[in-house]
């Protein structure tokens, strides 16, 4: 089957086909996302696969592209937001993924999110199935700006026109049945890299030191990053020797030369709150990099009040990292269930007393640990999942009104 896979990537993701030295000269794509542990299960598979992306280092309307005997990628120009915004609504980017795909000419095509890339699909009239990553009117209610306004439109139209959609989970099905009655499926992300699936964790002992690590791609409302910075000045009083370790854009130490304040919103409103003390502001780490760190913190904190998922959960959980998470996030009970400790995320005093009972309860974490760890490696198997797509491919093709 030829397919082709449209969404963000970060080229480092696709480290397991792409040599070091190509992956060096190639865009660098936006963001990351599970749809390159999908594109890389479907070729395992013997499956013929693109990937369609956008990418900030294209310059103009000609599509960069990369082929080696594996795989296809189409890099498309991504402007800068208020460009995309005022230039058409996106107008370029959705004409340059849909000539990608008119280039490609596949058999299918598998959508992921409900923008420009839903967008760029629905014009190149071919088959096609969607993802819903996001809940629009969720982040409009926590994110009131112009540009996630004319996001819930874009998303509202794209579901109300896909014949076939799936959510990554439950709870984003639900929501997403408030803009459509067509077929939704759930089927979870492809959220463990092949090589994460063989990772086996190590003994290990939580004491005072405790290393608490947050991951979050900016420093927006509904991530919530303020509050867990306020909890955290409280824990550290009675855990004077713990440490909370930040990752993300936005996430840079403003004392480091040469970043901008963009990427220091998070430290700047830190230091002007005096909530930085033993706070450790890493900035954006590649994906593939963090994945090899994660096992070496004791927590993950993650103070979101929205997923419609949750990737990170799935990694932690691998790598043998205990959670600590919102009750009313989402998806996030419904991911986490037992496998970690889920409190009100709008509440300093459970985020402290959550940590306390993990550092206070050493059988109860190390529990959590191991429980979390065998759970996520039987359940989020990403060849049982992507036969599951195959089988919605299957059908799209076989429908003459899809």
């Amino acid at each position: 089957m030829k397919i082709a896979i449209l969404g963000p990537i970060n080229k480092n993701d696709f480290h397991p086909l792409i040599k070091k030295k190509e992956l060096k000269r190639l865009p660098n794509g936006h963001g990351v996302s599970p749809i390159s542990n999908l594109a890389i299960s479907l070729l395992e598979l013997g499956h013929e696969v693109s990937v369609i992306t956008l990418s900030p280092d294209i310059k103009g309307s000609k599509n960069f592209v990369y082929k080696n005997k594996r795989l296809k990628i189409y890099f498309c120009q991504l402007r800068h937001r208020w460009l995309r915004f005022f230039g058409l609504l996106y107008g370029k980017e959705i004409n340059n993924l849909k000539k990608a795909i008119q280039q490609d000419n596949p058999e299918i095509i598998h959508a992921n999110w409900i923008y420009e890339y839903a967008f760029a699909t629905y014009n190149s009239k071919k088959k096609y199935i969607l993802t819903n990553h996001d809940v629009p009117h969720v982040i409009l209610r926590h994110q009131k700006t112009l540009i996630r306004l004319i996001r819930f439109f874009m998303g509202y139209i794209s579901l109300k026109r896909a014949k076939i959609i799936t959510t990554p989970s439950k709870y984003a099905k639900l929501q997403t049945k408030k803009y459509t009655k067509k077929p939704i499926y759930v089927i979870p992300n492809t959220a463990i890299e092949k090589k994460l699936l063989t990772f086996k964790i190590k003994e290990k002992k939580i004491n005072k030191k405790i290393k608490i690590v947050m991951l979050n791609n900016g420093f927006s409302p509904f991530k919530n990053i303020k509050i867990a910075l306020k909890s955290f000045k409280e824990f550290n009083k009675f855990s004077p020797n713990s440490s909370l370790h930040l990752f993300g854009y936005q996430m840079q130490n403003g004392e480091v030369p040469g970043t901008n304040r963009g990427s220091q919103a998070c430290y700047i409103w830190a230091k002007k709150n005096n909530l930085h003390k033993n706070v450790i502001f890493n900035g954006h780490v590649q994906h593939v990099d963090l994945i090899k760190i994660l096992h070496k913190y004791d927590v993950l904190l993650h103070t979101s009040l929205e997923e419609t998922f949750g990737t990170i959960y799935i990694e932690a959980m691998i790598k043998g990292v205990p959670i600590i998470a919102g009750k009313k996030s989402g998806s996030t009970p419904e991911i986490i269930k037992n496998n970690g400790l889920l409190v009100d995320v709008k509440k300093s005093e459970e985020i402290i007393k959550a940590l306390k009972k993990y550092l206070q309860n050493p059988n109860l974490w190390k529990k959590i640990r191991y429980k979390a760890y065998y759970n996520a490696k039987s359940i989020y198997n990403n060849e049982t999942i992507v036969k599951e797509y195959l089988k919605l491919y299957k059908k799209v093709l076989k429908n003459p009104n899809t």
